[in-house]
């Protein structure tokens, strides 16, 4: 028999409503409403071995409650495909249930079905951290309005084809070639001293992936295009929106890496600029996007500054890689802002709340790696337009914050967010940025859902995945 398992959660996954993927110490039990008796499990061990190609019936609801339940069949104890299709390269066409993904917190092995997209909600109203009965009191009543805010604000998303095709990239790679990348990146950080992103860009591996492009419509498209015609605040688009884009204004990505994450919104706006710290990045960036303007920068309270220099020493130099039709929207941008640079300065001091140049700034899996997060959260505010601007902020939960240098060492932030520990779930971790960070920091709550932030695999798996909470955030009227 199985021993029990009393040891702690370092992560969670939730699967529907019913199931629950606890991770322990390299363990995994599930738990389910509807398990059977410990008493039957040495009978109904070799049923299962016995019926191991049958179909299982599992219940599957909206992440709140009973409403909308709906019965799936899914596919029982599927095995990985041969080992032949992996060394060349060609997996099957079910292979994507059964393909090893892997927590890259804990390390457990997990499969597509695994990856979580829901939130339990009760999980706020099952625990109190006080036993003063006042605080406990108080903290019943904050715990209930953050719920009811996420119950309004929350948005379901679900996996698509196009997130199965990222999941299925090193797959369909030989086993060999994705060996050999591995090696190549552990010489670099070892015998060059190259980060983990800079020997990744080097070598053209590691691809990252968080919303796909429907995924982002869904968040952010349709607000924008809402927000932008003159629409209320925190509304939503017409169908006619659907395939809609801006083709104006412009959108800054902090932190952009190759900018494959960054495309995904990018393309609602007319201007995109990208920063990013690590050369090799930056170059792959600016060969992959020729119409951005790709900054190597660490901060963002001058951007717009640099993206200014930067367009006019292309220009003077003639090395501009831009087409005529982006350098014009440069330029319509630059002569629009033109007439506001004196009020602009004003706003621009410290404390400023400045008037904002861009219509939505992207941050996916920065914060965290960020070595002053508040800082930058304030240099964001006033870098993003009042009324309409968005801004759309990615954070891996559970929250475990370091600075990765230029040779790969790692250390702590300098300033330290007060978020829930690495050991809590992600309900907890996701109440904590927004009430201890983002709302201090200025910004207020449109939109709010749960998505894996999922890596390549390599030779040893399918993929790798973390948890991500993305927000879709707002300027307060005051700080």
């Amino acid at each position: 028999l199985l021993p029990l398992i009393t040891t702690p959660i370092h992560c969670k996954f939730t699967i529907g409503p019913r199931k629950t993927v606890s991770i322990a110490r390299g363990m995994k039990t599930t738990s389910s409403t509807n398990a059977s008796s410990s008493s039957s499990s040495s009978s109904s061990a070799v049923a299962d071995d016995e019926k191991e190609s049958k179909l299982e019936t599992k219940t599957d609801g909206d992440e709140y409650g009973d409403e909308n339940r709906r019965t799936t069949t899914t596919p029982k104890r599927l095995k990985e495909d041969a080992r032949w299709r992996k060394w060349i390269g060609m997996p099957s066409k079910n292979c994507l249930e059964s393909m090893p993904i892997i927590c890259a917190h804990c390390n457990q092995k997990l499969t597509a079905r695994d990856v979580p997209y829901g939130v339990d909600v009760s999980r706020y109203s099952s625990r109190r951290r006080s036993t003063n009965v006042e605080d406990e009191n108080d903290q019943e009543e904050e715990e209930s309005e953050w719920e009811s805010m996420l119950r309004r604000k929350f948005v379901q998303l679900s996996r698509d084809a196009e997130t199965d095709a990222f999941l299925l990239r090193s797959s369909r790679r030989p086993r060999l070639v994705n060996a050999r990348l591995a090696q190549a990146c552990t010489r670099l950080r070892e015998k060059e001293g190259k980060s983990l992103t800079e020997a990744n860009a080097i070598l053209g591996r590691g691809k990252m992936f968080v919303l796909s492009r429907e995924q982002a419509r869904v968040l952010v498209g349709r607000s924008l295009m809402h927000r932008h015609r003159g629409g209320d605040e925190g509304g939503e688009g017409d169908d006619d929106d659907d395939n809609a884009v801006l083709d104006a204004g412009a959108y800054l990505d902090i932190g952009s890496g190759e900018g494959e994450v960054a495309s995904k919104l990018g393309e609602y706006f007319g201007t995109v600029v990208a920063t990013e710290t690590s050369p090799a990045m930056v170059k792959r960036c600016a060969e992959s996007h020729k119409d951005w303007t790709v900054l190597e920068t660490g901060t963002i309270e001058d951007v717009w500054k640099k993206f200014k220099m930067q367009n006019a020493r292309e220009e003077e130099e003639g090395t501009s890689t831009k087409s005529e039709a982006a350098k014009k929207k440069v330029r319509e941008l630059l002569d629009e802002e033109e007439g506001t640079e004196t009020t602009e300065r004003q706003h621009q001091g410290r404390g400023g709340g400045g008037g904002g140049k861009f219509d939505c700034i992207g941050m996916f899996n920065v914060l965290d790696r960020c070595d002053r997060p508040f800082t930058m959260l304030s240099h964001v505010r006033n870098l993003l337009k009042p009324k309409t601007g968005l801004f759309v902020l990615a954070v891996v939960l559970p929250f475990r914050p370091f600075v990765e240098l230029d040779d790969g060492t790692r250390r702590p932030p300098s300033e330290k967010l007060d978020v829930a520990t690495p050991t809590a779930a992600w309900e907890y971790g996701c109440r904590d940025l927004y009430e201890n960070v983002l709302k201090p920091s200025g910004f207020e709550i449109e939109k709010i859902s749960r998505a894996p932030y999922v890596s390549e695999g390599d030779h040893l798996a399918g993929a790798y995945v973390l948890d991500d909470v993305v927000f879709v955030l707002r300027r307060s009227a005051d700080v």
